[in-house]
């Protein structure tokens, strides 16, 4: 079970399936909510939002396909209200109504009830899954302005099945735009893997909280927009699910403000912060550079910067502000021994340490990062080559390493770490697995980039954008990581607020520019806006 922070409690939870029917189950038996009542706020909510966003949908036509179990009993009940406010409804079945659950079966009966008492007069039709040539000629006769997927909720964990996988290919085929309950049908809802075949969600209305799959692998684009229903379930209790494995918490502007702390009157450069990179080589001088200024805009008093002494001359031009110290070197790359001499008197001022933007690979130097690593005290990011130089040694340097570091890898570099067979269906689970078994914070990138600490928290970056899909914003992070650990920030919360910010910034820069033409660069400029815009203490 993952410990909860002051910084977690701003972050809102993504719930896996099993946490959702745990928090069903703890709100019906124990807090004493009937699931009949759960549904009904559930299905009155859903048809808000639909009416929200697509208008009051007086005197048109809405279809809604219902699986026969809870997913399908939402359907049922937003098929209700939404007879009632005037819209023209047809509910397709995909089973006989005997095979419907208990509550779905309920809700069945009271639209037969609206239909045979003639309240609903022609605007509501009930079939079952007729052949989908007929299906479309009823959709053709009728317009719809809208399709509803209640077909199967968060519960799928294989391929999708005829007639249902003929029937998403279906949906996914009309015009007009669809909505999905919960879940499109076809997405896991804790991995957003396409089990087979997907709906193909313009939006996409979820119970009490999101459900990971969502926020992770297709999700975002199969879900569409996202709207969440509170349905009644106590706060209390989605939090205390959200603490079981594969569940996670989005990165906000409020935990971030929590987090990152307005620096003291009286403070000074070594007071807020001492931060050590150590990277470049003769072809990649720019990302330490940027580690660098990422860390001063982030935050830390006082940063320095070691680099092999064939670059020093490049770097110390390119970092005005940053005093520099050159590494001895050698044809195989950075001495060990001598490096490490090298790094004592900048190493004793320190209270973070990033190895790894731009090293290079030479034999020599990946010995080097792996002594520093084993070796120093102080809190550690590890990124880039850094990463490179650990593969094969990472489970011993994990044993030996008792101060707390930051793991940053992509998925190519999560896999020389961890074996090039680990499987990445599931980041959230392996992020969280790999933590604790190297009792370290991982630092998963990707779309969307996960934090998970060693202790079984995992959080998620609160905002995505196709601007940082460009070369060199691992060296700003990286650079943001070491900063915020310098300022003291625990390892999990200054990793989290460094994907928060940068993604802001990224975010920023996309309000004002085509984000196609964003660069690294721009990030440090950016940083500092948003820091005023969104993040200061007033």
């Amino acid at each position: 079970m993952m410990a909860t922070s002051a910084f977690s409690d701003h972050c809102p939870p993504a719930l896996t399936a099993d946490a959702m029917r745990e928090a069903d189950r703890y709100t019906i038996e124990e807090y004493g909510l009937p699931s009949l009542t759960l549904m009904e706020v559930a299905g009155r909510g859903c048809t808000e939002r639909i009416r929200d966003a697509y208008g009051p949908l007086d005197g048109e036509a809405v279809m809604i396909l219902c699986g026969k179990g809870n997913n399908g009993g939402d359907g049922l009940v937003v098929a209700r209200h939404l007879c009632a406010a005037g819209v023209r409804v047809h509910v397709v079945l995909t089973s006989a109504p005997d095979a419907l659950s208990d509550d779905a079966a309920h809700n069945l009966s009271l639209l037969r009830q609206l239909q045979g008492d003639g309240r609903a007069g022609d605007a509501l039709s009930i079939d079952t899954l007729d052949p989908l040539d007929a299906l479309t000629t009823t959709a053709d006769a009728l317009h719809p302005r809208l399709y509803v997927d209640a077909l199967l909720g968060t519960g799928l964990t294989n391929d999708v099945r005829e007639p249902l996988r003929g029937l998403v290919s279906w949906v996914n085929d009309r015009e007009a735009p669809t909505v999905a309950l919960d879940v499109p049908t076809g997405l896991h809802s804790d991995t957003g893997a396409v089990l087979g075949k997907s709906v193909q969600a313009d939006r996409t209305v979820t119970m009490a909280a999101p459900k990971v799959g969502l926020r992770v692998g297709k999700g975002p684009v199969h879900a569409g927009a996202v709207d969440v229903v509170d349905i009644g379930i106590p706060p209390f209790v989605l939090d205390r699910v959200a603490t079981r494995s594969g569940c996670v918490r989005q990165t906000t502007d409020a935990a971030v403000r929590r987090g990152w702390s307005a620096r003291r009157h009286d403070a000074y450069k070594y007071s807020v912060g001492t931060a050590l990179v150590v990277g470049g080589s003769p072809p990649f001088t720019g990302a330490p550079v940027m580690a660098a200024k990422a860390a001063g805009r982030s935050g830390a008093g006082y940063v320095n910067c070691a680099c092999p002494e064939s670059v020093q001359s490049t770097l110390a031009g390119a970092l005005t502000t940053v005093p520099t110290h050159p590494l001895p070197v050698s044809e195989e790359g950075i001495d060990p021994n001598a490096g490490l001499s090298a790094l004592d008197g900048a190493l004793d001022k320190a209270d973070a340490l990033l190895v790894g933007p731009g090293l290079g690979r030479a034999p020599q130097t990946e010995q080097f990062v792996r002594r520093v690593v084993k070796e120093v005290e102080v809190p550690l990011v590890v990124d880039a080559d850094g990463l490179n130089a650990l593969a094969g040694h990472v489970d011993a340097i994990a044993e030996e390493r008792a101060a707390p570091w930051i793991l940053t890898p992509h998925a190519g570099e999560f896999r020389r770490l961890a074996g090039q067979d680990v499987d990445l269906t599931d980041r959230v689970r392996v992020a969280q697995t790999y933590a604790e078994r190297w009792n370290a914070v991982c630092l998963l990138k990707g779309a969307p980039s996960i934090v998970a600490g060693p202790e079984g928290r995992a959080l998620i970056g609160g905002i995505t954008t196709p601007a940082l899909a460009t070369a060199g914003t691992g060296d700003v992070l990286a650079g943001q990581c070491v900063g915020l650990l310098a300022q003291g920030m625990p390892p999990v919360e200054a990793a989290a607020t460094a994907l928060h910010v940068g993604g802001a910034a990224a975010e920023r820069y996309g309000a004002t520019h085509d984000s196609r033409s964003m660069v690294a660069t721009d990030l440090l400029d950016m940083i500092p806006r948003v820091a005023a815009e969104r993040f200061a203490h007033r």
